[in-house]
């Protein structure tokens, strides 16, 4: 310990010492280093990572998230040493937050920075509906955590405005100047999808929440949507990976029905939609959520009963994740197959929502459908010599997708050994087809 007076941050440091290294000193640790590859992946300590997180400012929710399969946790400026050391124990990667709401606010007074006096108005909306805005500095932040075994970075904007990112540029640049094998990553809502391309040199990560469930209000929001939010942004950041961030939220906050509820079907609708949009990581948003409901009095806590019914959507959603998070990682967008949507309608439904990789030969086509009658189309290769040499099954979404190889006699098949999918309505998941060996010259 080299500090000479009462700090608060070196107390912090020794007391995280003792929490997460009992006996060891602090450069006696090994930092965890992360990084992104140039597909987009996750690398930490040089190995790929698909990350499924959550955010939470609970201490006592990290052993639930770790044992639900979780592998990070998204924090806050209100965490403490007991926080860090909690998910170290519980195996459970970091993103920490220097943040409670729009953190470019907080970079103000020594060691941070200063608002231009036209940008203050703009941020006093904010203030007022803020938490401790001056809890605690960035370089304070950093001497007190960055160090931590399994934090690999820091968000430290949330849904900021173009005209801040001067500022929002400023702060990545303190982060990353700390300690540049940390990630920095920027938290934008879809409204602000105009801007995503000014968010490059912000953060290494753009992560991307649009709520798109809100039960019986007025205001609907698309699935379409959050689709095109998430592929218009990996098209504009430069080659700088996108994550989503899906709704926990109950849609009882803006209906004021208690009863609305989000489903399965819904929590799986918006994870494909952001993945075949490119998404190459998601963090639920969030814990506290799980434990609401709103109604015409205000926020409300839920019984235990309902607690565990949308806890267990949750985890079979991060099961999902799990069994399809090597193929994000490492499998290769493709444009391969001939998919020709068919039904409803007489000339089909036209294009859809779809993601086709190629992982080790194999092809993983997602697929989503967010009508509420199913559609169907058959699928070609390449025509080269093998055009319907597919052989299919469903890998996700068992309930919901279907695949068949069609009898000679139906009714638009001019070739028996073409395959038909068909994803039923509000479904989603994942088909893996096969090529079939090239037939034998006669």
């Amino acid at each position: 310990m080299t500090a000479v007076r009462y700090d608060r941050s070196a107390v912090i440091i020794a007391l995280t010492c003792l929490f997460v290294f009992p006996g060891e000193t602090c450069g006696e640790q090994v930092a965890t280093r992360a990084t992104v590859r140039a597909d987009g992946t996750l690398l930490v300590d040089d190995e790929p990572v698909f990350p499924v997180g959550i955010r939470t400012e609970s201490l006592e929710s990290l052993p639930t998230i770790a044992a639900a399969g979780f592998n990070l946790v998204l924090g806050s400026g209100e965490w403490e040493a007991e926080h860090y050391a909690t998910a170290a124990a519980n195996k459970l990667l970091v993103l920490g937050g220097h943040y409670v709401w729009a953190t470019f606010a907080t970079f103000r007074g020594d060691g941070g920075i200063d608002l231009r006096l036209e940008e203050v108005a703009a941020l006093r909306n904010v203030q007022r509906s803020a938490y401790d805005q001056g809890k605690r500095l960035p370089h304070e932040t950093l001497a007190a955590f960055d160090h931590l075994p399994g934090v690999i970075g820091w968000n430290t904007s949330e849904e900021p405005e173009a005209k801040l990112i001067e500022n929002i540029e400023y702060a990545y640049e303190i982060f990353k100047a700390h300690n540049p094998s940390h990630l920095v990553t920027t938290l934008a809502s879809g409204a602000t999808d105009r801007w995503f391309h000014l968010f490059r040199n912000t953060s290494d990560v753009l992560i991307i929440d649009n709520y798109p469930f809100r039960g019986s209000a007025r205001v609907k929001r698309s699935l379409l949507e959050s689709y095109q939010f998430v592929k218009h942004a990996t098209q504009v950041m430069g080659g700088e990976p996108v994550w989503l961030m899906p709704q926990l939220i109950p849609p009882s906050e803006w209906s004021r029905q208690p009863e609305d509820e989000i489903s399965l079907s819904d929590m799986r609708l918006q994870h494909y939609a952001g993945l075949i949009g490119g998404a190459k990581g998601v963090i639920m948003y969030h814990w506290g959520a799980l434990r609401t409901a709103y109604g015409a009095d205000g926020r409300q806590r839920v019984s235990d009963d309902v607690f565990r019914q949308r806890w267990k959507i949750v985890t079979t959603m991060v099961e999902e994740l799990h069994a399809l998070g090597p193929v994000i990682c490492d499998g290769r967008p493709t444009h391969e197959l001939d998919i020709r949507w068919l039904k409803p309608g007489t000339q089909g439904p036209g294009p859809q929502m779809t993601l086709e990789l190629d992982y080790y030969g194999t092809k993983y086509l997602l697929v989503m459908n967010p009508l509420d009658i199913a559609i169907e189309a058959m699928v070609f290769g390449i025509s080269g010599g093998n055009r319907d040499g597919y052989t299919g099954r469903v890998l996700l979404g068992q309930s919901d997708l279907s695949l068949r190889s069609p009898e000679a006699s139906d009714e638009y098949v001019d070739d028996p050994e073409s395959v038909t999918i068909t994803v039923g309505g509000r479904g989603a998941g994942v088909f893996v087809l096969e090529r079939k060996a090239l037939r034998a010259p006669h």
